[in-house]
Order: C-alpha cells, then structure tokens, then sequence
C-alpha cells in the first residue's frame, strides 16, 4: 500500500492470502473487567471483576500485603499504561489502589495514605528498610520509586 490510508481501509483478505487466513489462529476475548481470581484452596477458581474504583486503568503488577493489621490479605496494585493508540487514549488514572480485604472475597478500594505514585509501574517487590515494610517500584522509562507500608 503506498497511503497510509489505503493500508487503514483495506480488508483481512486484502492484506493476507486465504492461505494464510485459513492457517491463522482465531481466539475470542469476552472478559475485560480488572479482576481477582479466588483461590478456593482446591484448585478451584472463582473471578471476581474488582470494584469500579480499580476498573479506572489498566494494572501491570500487584503485591499482598496486610495494609491495616487484621491478618486479612488486601492488595496494592500498581500500573498505568501510555503507549495506548491515539483513539484510546492513555490509561493513566491510577495513583496507587489498595485492594482492602472486608472478608468473605469482599474487597473495597482505598488510597495508599495519600500518596499518588505517577508514572507507569511495570513492576512492585516488597523489601525490608530499618525492620519496615517497603516496596520498590520500577517505573517505565522513569526512575525507581521506593515508598514505605504504613500500617493503620
């Protein structure tokens, strides 16, 4: 194709030989909520779309942690994606959700003590800094960010 827009419009069978269509494979998505899957211990799943708060942006990794000491495991999430299409736009509308767990697969969102973490996280490890719980975070194209657990 010498235009752009020529390329845009054209058809699967334009671009491709039916050889090669006949020959590809064909998967279908139906499922594009941020969820959780719920271990039930025995091997047995159970997805669980996570509130409307954490729909908000797309995640790229996760820790467990016991954010407000009731032996409970809540979930800091962390993401964040700009390199979206123009059309889409990007997906830049998380600051840093925590996943608090009410029990009983109940979970409600909540801000990490105010802090807005900025940026495209790709990745979340825990470490230890003076005997306190702390996170690394290893942001795309951006520096690395360190930030402590405060426990409620």
């Amino acid at each position: 194709f010498l235009y752009a827009h020529d390329f845009a419009k054209a058809t699967l069978q334009e671009l491709f030989t039916q050889e090669k269509l006949s020959g590809a494979d064909k998967l279908q998505a139906n499922y594009f909520a941020n969820a959780v899957l719920i271990n039930d211990g025995k091997g047995n799943f159970t997805t669980q779309a996570l509130p409307w708060q954490a729909q908000l942006s797309s995640y790229k990794d996760a820790v467990v942690i016991d954010a407000n000491n009731d032996k409970l495991q809540d979930i800091l999430l962390v993401g964040n994606f700009y390199e979206n299409n123009i059309q889409m736009g990007r997906y830049d509308a998380d600051f840093g959700t925590l996943l608090i767990n009410k029990g009983n697969n109940k979970f409600e969102v909540e801000s990490v003590n105010g802090l807005q973490i900025k940026g495209q996280i790709r990745h979340i490890k825990p470490i230890i800094i003076n005997k306190q719980n702390a996170f690394v975070l290893a942001r795309n194209n951006d520096s690395v960010m360190i930030i402590k657990q405060l426990k409620k």
